[in-house]
């Protein structure tokens, strides 16, 4: 028997077989990052683990194929289980491969020794040590198989130092490889009872969350054609349904629901609807407003692969278990081709709709200010941005204006957000995910200075693989949701002012473009200049006191 491959080997045999290719960490397990093809996979060493995982979700999004993120054990895995977590949230396919302390020296006190699969069970999807170099390829493979089926999510596999380098026989092993191709074949067809319901409604609507998000979206449009629908999205299923389309009524919840917000046309559509059919989502709290949509006489239809949210149904509500896909494409067979008269009343209703905000939006970004206004900054990069650019959005304030004020297939092509579970920093590093998933296309990054500040070091990062990413910085020098918390609950908030950053000096000094902004008449020559070829980092001083495009005063006291 010839030995001459070592676990390294193995893993990189089953990512490839299933279209894994894409890998970032920080060299380890060093036994894999020793023997990965760079002609067949993309490795992007990054300067935090942290960081790994956020870029691997983002790839993973975006393209709906799994990527790999890696970390050494101890402190390296522990930095990663945050981007796992925010991955967990948002329904995405992260491969989490750490290293793990030798099997001989388990349980006596190693350095950096640490229960990981315990750390990691809670969050993530599947969890498991490799004891044996002959489950390598066993364990991996049960691994994607769990982040891809029901409700996409995070999975680790924890590969011990001598279990990797310790040489296997060069014969592939019995156990069947489970393709990615393989994993999902089941067919769905739609009960009669469930196409009257659909039929039957006369202010329907299409609520599509995260886990829609890679459906076509001629089929999508198809269905809401047939059945006369509205078609919002969540904050998480943005890219879900053409945004452009006449029957689009903007991203639903309590976070846009101003008058230049897209929820002032969403949040009404779900108020007065007679039947909501929700693909992908669960419902949480931020796209039904706290509970308040749909409306109390709204009849839902929920349609997800999983139905595990802890969220109790309506009454007379009907949950249906099926790939999103698959019943969208068996329901448009059903309903046929017929287009009614209800689907031109309510594509003029929403148009009307639509002007009114773009409206109210220009109003508010011509509001007399010392200060640039964020609303101002979003209707100049409106300008700006192309309908096949890339949007990566932190949390907080960045990713909330983008919701209201950018429209796929005008401003952007798709977009990824650090809001499944809120989680500051995302919006750097997702956007090397980006670039390195898509090296042809133009990323713009949206970030506050908060979230920005916890990843400055990957201003390296990017400049080293001259990443195509123009970085836009929120810069207000605060915490501002923090802020806000303390105004809307009547307490004092201390120490959350920043002192005075330039961020564009920090691009500089890894020798990419910086360009800062402090007054409205600098923005589009800035944003011309930024978003030329290259990376980019735009610092936008901004006014502090203006929030996004919700309604303050509807959440005082509460």
């Amino acid at each position: 028997m010839n030995l001459t491959r070592h676990g390294g080997h193995v893993v990189a045999e089953i990512l490839a077989e299933n279209g894994i290719t894409r890998v970032f960490g920080q060299d380890s397990p060093e036994w894999l990052f020793a023997v990965l093809d760079h002609e067949v996979f993309t490795v992007t060493i990054t300067r935090d683990e942290r960081s790994a995982g956020f870029a691997a979700d983002a790839a993973a999004r975006l393209t709906g194929v799994p990527a790999v993120a890696c970390g050494i054990h101890g402190p390296g895995f522990t930095n990663l289980l945050t981007s796992l977590y925010e991955a967990r949230e948002s329904g995405s396919p992260v491969i989490a491969l750490v290293s793990g302390i030798e099997t001989s020296k388990k349980g006596r006190g190693a350095f950096q020794e640490l229960d990981q699969i315990a750390a990691a069970a809670p969050i993530v999807k599947f969890a498991e040590r490799v004891e044996r170099p002959d489950r390598i390829a066993e364990t991996l493979r049960r691994a994607i198989v769990a982040a891809t089926s029901g409700r996409p999510g995070p999975v680790l596999v924890e590969l011990p130092n001598d279990v990797m380098g310790e040489l296997q026989p060069l014969e592939p092993s019995l156990a069947a490889a489970a393709k990615l191709s393989e994993l999902h074949s089941a067919t769905y067809s739609v009960p009669d009872g469930l196409l009257e319901v659909l039929t039957s409604a006369r202010r329907p609507v299409v609520l599509l969350g995260g886990g829609a998000r890679h459906v076509p979206h001629d089929v999508v449009a198809r269905l809401a054609e047939r059945l006369g629908a509205a078609a919002c999205v969540t904050a998480m299923g943005r890219g879900a349904f053409p945004e452009m389309h006449p029957l689009y009524a903007g991203v639903v919840g309590f976070m846009t629901d101003r008058a230049d917000g897209s929820g002032a046309i969403a949040n009404v559509q779900m108020r007065d609807a007679d039947l909501v059919l929700v693909i992908g989502s669960a419902l949480d709290g931020v796209t039904t407003d706290g509970g308040r949509l749909p409306g109390s006489d709204s009849r839902i239809v929920h349609v997800d692969r999983l139905h595990s949210a802890p969220i109790e149904p309506r009454d007379g509500e009907m949950r249906v278990l099926a790939d999103a896909t698959e019943f969208l494409n068996a329901a448009t067979t059903a309903l046929g081709d017929e287009v009614g008269e209800q689907t031109s009343l309510r594509q003029q209703e929403l148009a009307v709709a639509w002007a009114q905000v773009e409206s109210a939006q220009r109003h508010q970004a011509d509001a007399q200010s010392e200060s640039i206004l964020p609303s101002r900054l979003l209707v100049e990069l409106q300008a700006h941005l192309r309908p096949d650019d890339l949007l990566v959005c932190d949390a907080a304030y960045s990713s909330v204006w983008a919701l209201s004020y950018l429209r796929q297939g005008l401003h952007f092509a798709d977009t990824v957000a650090g809001r499944g579970a809120g989680t500051l920093g995302f919006g750097l590093p997702a956007a090397i995910g980006a670039s390195r998933a898509f090296p042809d296309r133009r990323v713009v990054a949206l970030v506050g200075d908060g979230g920005f500040g916890f990843g400055w070091g990957e201003l390296e990062t990017i400049a080293r693989l001259g990443s195509e990413v123009t970085c836009i910085v929120l810069n207000n020098s605060v915490f501002s949701y923090q802020r806000l918390w303390h105004e809307l609950n009547g307490t004092q908030a201390r120490n959350l002012d920043f002192a005075p950053v330039r961020h564009e000096q920090l691009a500089e000094a890894v020798g990419i473009r910086g360009i800062r902004v402090v007054a409205a008449g600098e923005l589009s020559t800035a944003l011309e200049r930024g978003l030329a070829s290259g990376p980019s980092v735009i610092d936008v001083v901004i006014d502090p006191t203006e929030l996004p495009p919700f309604r303050k005063e509807r959440h005082i006291g509460k």
